[in-house]
């Protein structure tokens, strides 16, 4: 066998399983084990020398690309990081080989000793100075290692690289500044990678909108300034977002009350006020109490007959720099509703925020709020999926506006994408119109109070803009448009 042959065998094997209907981790799964897994049988069979393992990653790539599986802009370094640090957990033949290579050469030098074919072996490999021989010191100037290489120090080393890769990318560190926020929870947001049933098209498009390849122009400017389609986003787009959140948490807790109920989220449809022996639920409705209080509608409210509770769940989709913020803020937001519905029922009452950001990344305490709420981790994964993918929708929403608007398609691209980031990132969202309705119908108008999505609002300080074509190898696909309005 030579190289090509390799490479050939091993990429055929890539592009069959790429045509398969695999979910995205299962797709990812298959390519390790069924075909980069034949690099094994010839890593010492064949002189390959790391340029080659650097080609066969290349190739790879190509192919996932083609088959729309990685979009081109998008971190590659991601691919290789594990499923439960947010990444796709694609083998790379480069770092397997290192890997390889490090212990069949420990193995040689532990049974030199008792084996003269092995001491043999590592003889050749010495005076020819071969890859295997020298990989030791390859793998400390590589990855800059004082100490002697092991294969902890190794495997540390080795995503400690792809970190840093990542870090000199200005976009692609914003996901992974969770990393270095103690408050945030890596492995919790990664959910929807571990958990999900997703499809490999889909899982590309929800990382590279994670990634906000498509939130800057080529100028570094933002694309939406002077503008005023916004009003129309916050009155609509990010309800609907806001609002399939609900509808998920409101299906589960129907099956758990033994509600009639569909069985499938797609046809759900959520009722204001249901009933029934063991619980009364209600959604977005007004709480009534003696004393006139401010935040009177949570998003959803239980009162549970069998346990003697109630339960006051909150849900906000907000910023990396507000995520925090905002969910204390919901936690402390219906104190007094709280309070007032303990003395009026006689029950305990617990309030439950359930909050992350719009590119799906959650706190470490989002873990005990799910366990409170008794949510599967495959309806979390769910939910994660579909917080990214609204927001996918609505900056292909905004991207047709624009085109409606007279707009070139590239162009409007650029400002759909552009709006829909820098309105998140400061955070704000909008005024439902049925709540204000319901609310004229209250009689309870002008009391200095805000919407139950503005009340959250944050001013953060806005971000330097960044032109990203100085930082990373961007390059403008017109079929990224495409991927986004086929996979909706």
């Amino acid at each position: 066998s030579s190289f090509e042959e390799v490479q050939s065998k091993l990429l055929s094997g890539v592009i069959r399983l790429c045509h398969t209907r695999l979910n995205a981790k299962n797709l990812f799964f298959a390519i390790n084990q069924h075909a980069i897994s034949l690099i094994n049988y010839h890593i010492r069979v064949l002189r390959l020398e790391p340029s080659d393992f650097f080609k066969l990653d290349d190739a790879v790539r190509a192919v996932l690309v083609k088959n729309k599986i990685h979009l081109r802009p998008g971190c590659k370094e991601r691919l290789y990081l594990p499923r439960t640090e947010l990444g796709r957990g694609l083998h790379s033949v480069e770092l397997r080989s290192e890997h390889m290579l490090l212990q069949l050469l420990d193995c040689l030098e532990k049974s030199k000793e008792i084996s003269t074919r092995r001491a043999a072996i590592l003889k050749v490999e010495n005076n020819n100075k071969t890859h295997l021989a020298l990989i030791k010191g390859f793998l400390k100037v590589k990855y800059r290692l004082v100490e002697e290489v092991t294969k902890k120090s190794f495997e540390e080393a080795q995503l400690g690289k792809l970190y840093n890769e990542v870090e000199k990318r200005k976009l692609y560190s914003k996901l992974y500044n969770a990393r270095k926020n103690q408050l945030a929870s890596v492995s919790d947001s990664s959910r929807w990678l571990k958990r999900g049933n997703i499809r490999p098209r889909n899982e590309a498009l929800f990382s590279y909108i994670q990634e906000r390849n498509v939130f800057w122009g080529a100028d570094g400017g933002c694309q939406l300034l002077g503008t005023t389609r916004c009003e129309k986003m916050l009155g609509h787009d990010y309800t609907r977002r806001h609002n399939e959140v609900v509808r998920c948490l409101h299906l589960l807790l129907l099956n758990r009350y033994k509600f009639k109920s569909s069985k499938r989220i797609r046809s759900h449809s959520v009722q204001e006020i249901l009933d029934n022996e063991y619980a009364e639920i209600r959604v977005d409705t007004r709480i009534k109490t003696d004393v006139k209080i401010r935040n009177y509608r949570p998003d959803i409210f239980i009162l549970d007959m069998k346990k003697n509770k109630i339960t006051h769940i909150e849900v906000g989709i907000t910023s990396h720099d507000s995520l925090q913020i905002v969910e204390t803020e919901k936690l402390r937001k219906y104190d007094l509703l709280a309070n007032e519905m303990g003395l009026i029922y006689k029950f305990g009452v617990e309030i439950i925020p359930y909050v992350m950001t719009w590119d799906g990344i959650v706190t470490k305490y989002h873990k005990s709020h799910l366990r409170r709420l008794e949510i599967p981790m495959n309806v979390e994964a769910y939910i994660q999926s579909i917080v990214l993918k609204k927001t996918v929708e609505t900056i292909s929403f905004d991207r047709r506006r624009g085109l409606e608007s007279g707009l070139n398609a590239e162009k409007s691209w650029e400002r759909a994408s552009m709006g829909v980031i820098m309105r998140a990132e400061r955070h704000e969202e909008p005024t439902s119109p049925l709540k204000l309705a319901k609310r004229e119908e209250d009689g309870i108008n002008n009391i200095n109070e805000e919407s139950d999505l503005e009340e959250e609002t944050i001013l953060v300080k806005e971000e330097p803009i960044i032109n990203i074509n100085k930082e990373s190898n961007f390059e403008e696909e017109s079929t990224v448009v495409k991927d986004v309005d086929e996979n909706i």
